[in-house]
């Protein structure tokens, strides 16, 4: 019993150290990204609650307790992003006309991404920047899930990002602020932006690099 008490309580002051980690560092929660992180976090969890099952030698233990830290392991990926905006560039006859576009199938673009800075160091933040365009035959809102993915060395930094609008045809600018870990990695970074809707997905890359 003594042995079971003291591996929960270890796991519980782990995850409850890492929550508090998120807010000295002076992140917050991005609502909308939670869930993203809160999956993103499952296999840590996982691990975690089988560490835990076969400590206890109760695997259902295990199981609830690695659901937990897994929750916030996952929120602790998605609270590097902040500040999400979206905003119209182009109405949609302006992007109609931009695009030569005259009602001829959809269009689902993103037309230019930007990193910036495009050095930084770790700890610091990068707005990552998306400009796209939404045209399709009957004018109607469109709602579109924005993602942005952070990839070094090939592999997931963190948890990705990800949001849904509702937008009318036309050409927007949207940008999220990425706060890299006060020990990330120097190198260059790979930023993958997508844009998903029922109508189409488009996807662009860009990067930064870490001193």
């Amino acid at each position: 019993m003594t042995r079971k008490c003291l591996a929960i309580a270890g796991v519980v002051l782990l995850v409850v150290s890492l929550a508090g980690c998120v807010t000295e560092s002076g992140y917050y929660d991005p609502y909308r990204s939670a869930g993203a992180g809160a999956l993103g976090g499952a296999a840590t969890g996982a691990a975690i609650g089988s560490i835990i099952g076969a400590a206890t030698g109760n695997p259902a233990t295990g199981a609830w307790v690695g659901a937990a830290a897994g929750g916030v392991l996952g929120g602790v990926g998605a609270a590097l992003y902040a500040s999400h905006r979206n905003s119209e560039m182009r109405s949609s006859q302006a992007a109609a006309q931009a695009y030569n576009y005259q009602g001829q199938g959809n269009v689902v673009s993103i037309d230019n991404v930007t990193a910036s800075p495009s050095t930084v160091r770790p700890g610091q933040q990068v707005n990552l920047g998306m400009n796209y365009t939404i045209l399709t035959p009957n004018n109607a809102p469109v709602s579109v899930t924005l993602v942005r993915e952070i990839r070094y060395g090939g592999s997931p930094v963190g948890s990705p990002y990800q949001t849904t609008v509702s937008n009318a045809n036309g050409s927007f600018n949207d940008n999220v602020s990425y706060s890299l870990p006060s020990n990330a990695t120097p190198g260059v970074y790979t930023v993958t932006s997508r844009v998903t809707s029922s109508y189409g997905t488009s996807q662009k890359d860009t990067s930064f690099s870490v001193q």
